[in-house]
């Protein structure tokens, strides 16, 4: 699968079929004659956007609200093991989502924004607001007496070869007995905009070949949800499920450049289905909050490669089974205003069960570490003091402490226990109601990929195999971070970051070799021959890393664009470990050096319009291996749309997709010899161009 393959459909409630995001910026109230001042509220750290605030953009959902507060930088969660670590930056009532598989920008994005009665953005703590070691926090306070509603869209993508993508999306939500019951239905087709066509240029010890390349992805599936709220036990509850069959499938086909002959074809298809069901709990108990969350997700992917040439076929499958099943229980007690203290525990079991077999003309070919099976049963305490100690100045300490056990089964049997301590503190001053200065130092313990346990073989980059790492370890970060946030103009703000992490146990690339598939030589293995040498994940030593980033939301009536809105962001970063094969210093691998992005929006409310351009920004990521180097580089993509809502229920948007028609390159240079020793070979560049195409949605809400 393209590693920048995204289910367009299937990324936004919406139904927002983009490769790339997009704000979705469309109304769902009336349009109000101008913004509200917001007044930042300095002595509670709480800085209230109401509704008004926003009215002028028309926002649909409670994610477009967010995207246009001024300083907050969205941050949707990590993907990881666990509950408490996988938390975002927004709140819903007060209330994290209870679901990990839907993502918190689609659980706000199925909001709509005339239920929203205000969001507040929270710095340093507040009362009751669970700030989950985040410095600042958005709560999206909801209208009491929402009553039901329904929303209907139906999309559809034009892409020039004739392909589309259509779909369709149906949710709501209504009163049943005390609580609320809503649901959502997405029915999709996507695209791979990592596929496209090209002409691969490769140099094979100084023989040079051309060849014509065509890769074409698509999937489709559809995504179920359904959830319910209600009082109950003298609290609330929160319960959710999901339901996610999707399938994807990529074909690449190489011919003779010109096309005369059809060199070779290798088709993956990947048939995935996730599922989910979890739940939550909280009461007040006067000044003390509990909250109780369980949480159960499941999933089973069967994955298979086909390669032949007319003379060879190989054909790899995996079958991969994952589970989750967590359970949390906190304590927030308010000792004062100004001191909040809370404590808690989580429990957590995972596992994958993976089985890959890989065969070349129908014999079976032994990979490192093909049959694995890997739990981990991890456990954690935590403890965490929140002190307003004047309106100016509040701070948060904390600590966590981990206890887990990895164990393997299958390939190699072997287990390891770990225990971390990580502590936290926050600072945050406020010298003026515009100024702000926030400081974190924390310490992090990463989360092991259980997906690296297990082989895998890449068929279309010809048979690129990366072993399995047996004895990985959890990198350890100490993270040190500085931020400056000042407000200006009302709704304008820019916010510098810089971040300072010290690393232990990088993870990264390393040589791993199977003596049982090495040659005899005089007897004995040849170690060095590169047949039975593999790529594998692993830790590689300390390192360090650093990030600047640098936000910017400027509003520029007063720059003579009335309604316009210019909103950038851009991130330096920058890296240093050893290369186990070399022992040089390097970045880390699959880093991008510069990100940045542009989004600049209108809204011309006497026409009941918005339009508006995103560009974002061109970036190159290189992966280091004992015996070649890859890289890719992607070009900039600029989106053009527009919407107009003629009524406040309906909504038409259009967007003019990747006007540039951005290249997507992958590069790599392969060793006669392990890095350190060898010279390149084979080197290669392949640009695949993924041509603009059009999109348009229409929104009815009921």
């Amino acid at each position: 699968m393209s590693p920048i393959f995204v289910l367009l459909a299937a990324a936004s409630p919406e139904v927002i079929a983009t490769a790339a995001p997009a704000p979705a910026l469309a109304t769902a109230q009336e349009v109000a004659p101008a913004a509200a001042e917001v007044v930042p509220a300095a002595s509670q750290g709480v800085t209230p956007y109401p509704a008004s605030f926003f009215a002028e953009a028309s926002p649909n959902s409670a994610m477009d609200m967010i995207v246009r507060i001024p300083g907050f930088a969205f941050d949707g969660g990590d993907s990881v093991r666990g509950y408490g670590g996988a938390a975002g930056n927004v709140l819903i009532d007060g209330q994290r989502n209870a679901s990990k598989s839907e993502g918190l920008e689609d659980a706000l994005r199925r909001i709509q924004a005339k239920d929203v009665e205000r969001i507040d953005i929270i710095r340093g703590g507040a009362p009751g607001i669970d700030m989950q070691g985040k410095t600042v926090i958005a709560n999206v306070v909801l209208r009491k007496n929402r009553g039901g509603s329904w929303l209907l869209a139906v999309a559809n993508a034009v892409h020039q070869d004739g392909r589309t993508q259509p779909a369709m999306r149906f949710e709501g939500a209504a009163p049943v007995g005390p609580g609320t019951f809503n649901w959502s239905t997405l029915f999709y087709k996507g695209i791979d905009d990592g596929a496209g066509e090209g002409v691969q240029r490769s140099v094979d010890n100084s023989v040079v070949t051309r060849t014509a390349w065509d890769e074409t992805g698509d999937g489709y599936g559809y995504d179920l949800k359904a959830g319910w709220k209600s009082p109950l036990f003298g609290g609330r509850v929160a319960i959710n499920s999901r339901y996610h069959p999707d399938l994807f499938e990529l074909s690449v086909n190489a011919f003779d450049n010109p096309r005369t002959d059809r060199l070779f074809v290798v088709k993956d298809r990947n048939d995935r289905v996730d599922a989910e069901l979890g739940g939550s709990w909280e009461r007040d108990f006067g000044p003390a909050k509990v909250e109780i969350t369980a949480l159960q997700t499941l999933s089973d992917t069967d994955f298979t490669s086909r390669f032949d040439d007319g003379a060879d076929t190989a054909l790899f499958t995996e079958n991969a089974k994952r589970g989750e099943s967590i359970g949390r229980g906190t304590l927030r007690y308010t000792v004062s205003p100004n001191l909040i203290v809370e404590g808690g525990g989580e429990a957590a079991f995972n596992y994958l069960d993976a089985a890959t077999d890989y065969a070349e003309n129908g014999v079976p070919v032994v990979l490192p570490q093909a049959n694995v099976r890997v739990e981990e049963e991890r456990a954690e305490g935590f403890l965490t003091a929140n002190w307003r100690l004047n309106p100016q100045f509040a701070v948060e300490g904390g600590l966590k402490v981990e206890a887990s056990t990895i164990s393997q089964t299958g390939a190699t049997n072997l287990s390891k226990s770990f225990t971390y301590y990580k502590p936290r503190l926050i600072a945050t001053w406020s010298p003026t109601g515009l100024d702000q200065v926030r400081v974190r130092i924390e310490r992090e313990v990463g989360q092991l990929n259980f997906r690296d346990f297990a082989s895998s073989i890449s068929l279309s980059t010809g048979g690129t195999v990366t072993a399995g790492g047996a004895d990985l370890e959890p990198s350890k970060t100490t993270v040190f971070e500085a931020e400056y946030e000042r407000k200006f103009w009302n709704d304008g703000a820019v916010t510098v970051k810089y971040t300072h992490e010290e690393i232990t146990d990088a993870t990264d690339r390393i040589r791993v070799t199977d003596i049982g598939q090495c040659p005899l030589v005089g007897g004995l293995p040849d170690t060095s021959d590169l047949d039975c040498n593999f790529d594998a994940p692993g830790n590689i030593g300390d390192g360090v890393n650093d990030e600047l980033e640098i936000s910017l939301n400027l509003p520029l009536a007063r720059l003579g664009v009335p309604g316009g809105l210019l909103r950038a962001n851009v991130e330096w970063t920058k890296s240093e470990v050893t290369d186990p094969t070399t022992g040089d210093k390097r970045r880390i691998s699959g880093q991008k050096p510069l990100e940045w992005e542009i989004r600049f929006s209108q809204d011309l409310a006497k026409y009941k319009t918005q339009w508006g351009v995103d560009v974002f920004g061109a970036y190159e990521e290189r992966y280091y291996r004992f015996d070649r180097e890859d890289s890719l580089a992607l070009e900039t993509w600029i989106t053009l749309y527009a919407e107009y809502k003629p009524r406040p229920d309906l909504a038409i948007r259009v967007e003019a997709h990747n006007l540039l028609g951005r290249d997507l390159t992958y590069s790599r240079q392969l060793y006669d010899a392990p890095r350190d020793t060898g010279s390149v070979y084979y080197s290669e560049v392949r640009p695949l161009d993924y041509p603009s195409f059009i999109y348009a949605r229409i929104r009815k809400t009921f």
